[in-house]
């Protein structure tokens, strides 16, 4: 079998493409060396270009002849892929961090396998309302610009929560100035809860509202981004005086067998800590290994016949059991309720089982955002 990969590139990210493959090629590497499929990479850019992105699927498609497609991107760019895919009935995985919210419509030979940040911000927001009834929305131009946003603020006020002032930041760091935040709390003392949607300015949001609040408490509820190793606060010290929570869909903490094993043979092999982006590499190499398998052991199965098998399946992954949302073909996993403490460690509480993420999941897709929705054409953190 063959698959074509087609990869970002990132500035803020840099090792984004190198992590996800050498995910995905760790966890193919378990499969029998009769099954091993051969694979091909190609970079899209930014992601940003349809006709780049067209022309090097149908090079994998037609000239390498792949069987399967893995793109590394998002709407609404991605979908010029959708006519040539139906067209081969060939599978086509989607791969991104979830930022933004999906197209309702179906597509019968697309599986999307994503960080559901989007849907991790709305179970955040939720948890944040069951603490705080007031809260701050802050976030930058840039991260803004994604379904991030709604997603934490619609799960704060739909569970009683108000938001009280909204703070938009200028998305350079030596623009960056928070003090109409702290001018607002400090007015209001009775608001002691953020909603925080950052990515690479996450650092100097922390720095900043340490030098202006030091010593005062404070509740941040933070996107997922904001917990990824290199935007945490420099000061290791930081949460000791400020409360840090998030839901993620994958941290080095979770304790299972799949995660354990993936740490280990991702620190072996690239002398890297892994991240999200290579746990998201790893799992979309569990997603292939059972496409392979079922193909293998059922030579007769046409496409629809393997997908309709896969859609059946509870596959253990690192981010926990996984399942395809037949209604969706989304690929969804629990996620947990982390706690950033001392020395940047993050303690995993509360999981969130999969029939509350589906949950989750289903008023997303009930309740389109609609007008809610930017411009933005690139894939979260690709840029």
């Amino acid at each position: 079998m063959t698959i074509g990969i087609l990869l970002p590139n990132s500035t803020t990210y840099p090792l984004i493409s190198y992590n996800f493959i050498a995910g995905l090629k760790g966890c193919l590497g378990q499969l029998a060396p009769a099954l091993l499929p051969e694979l091909h990479t190609s970079s899209i850019g930014f992601g940003t270009d349809q006709m780049q992105m067209l022309k090097e699927a149908q090079d994998m498609l037609l000239e390498k002849n792949a069987d399967i497609l893995v793109v590394f991107a998002d709407h609404p760019v991605v979908e010029c892929l959708f006519p040539l895919i139906s067209s081969l009935k060939k599978l086509l995985i989607i791969v991104n961090t979830g930022a933004k919210y999906p197209p309702v419509k179906l597509q019968p030979y697309v599986i999307y396998h994503t960080l559901n940040y989007a849907l991790h911000c709305r179970l955040t927001g939720k948890f944040a309302a069951g603490l705080s009834n007031k809260a701050v929305n802050a976030t930058s131009y840039y991260d803004g610009g994604y379904s991030l946003c709604h997603g934490i603020t619609d799960g704060y006020t739909s569970n009683g929560g108000e938001i009280v002032f909204n703070f938009v930041s200028k998305f350079k760091a030596d623009e960056f100035d928070i003090s109409p935040v702290s001018d607002f709390i400090q007015a209001n003392p009775e608001v002691r809860a953020i909603l925080a949607v950052y990515s690479d300015l996450s650092p100097v949001f922390y720095e900043q509202l340490a030098q202006k609040f030091p010593g005062t408490s404070l509740n941040i509820f933070a996107n997922p981004a904001m917990l990824d190793e290199i935007h945490l606060p420099e000061d290791e010290d930081f949460s000791l005086s400020m409360t840090v929570n998030a839901c993620l869909p994958w941290t080095a903490n979770i304790q299972n067998a799949e995660n354990i094993s993936f740490c280990n043979a991702f620190k072996a092999s690239s002398g890297r800590l892994p991240d999200a982006f290579a746990a998201l590499g790893w799992d979309t190499g569990v997603l292939l290994m059972n496409y392979i398998m079922t193909s293998a052991e059922n030579p007769l199965f046409k496409i629809k016949q393997v997908l309709a098998h896969l859609f059946n399946l509870e596959m253990n992954g690192v981010k926990g059991v996984m399942s395809v949302d037949r209604k969706t073909h989304q690929v969804l996993s629990p996620a947990y309720r982390v706690k950033l403490e001392a020395g940047n460690e993050l303690i995993v509480g509360e999981v969130v089982l999969h029939d509350e993420v589906l949950q989750e999941w289903t008023e997303i897709c009930t309740q389109p955002a609609g007008e809610f929705v930017s411009g933005w054409i690139n894939t979260y953190m690709c840029s």
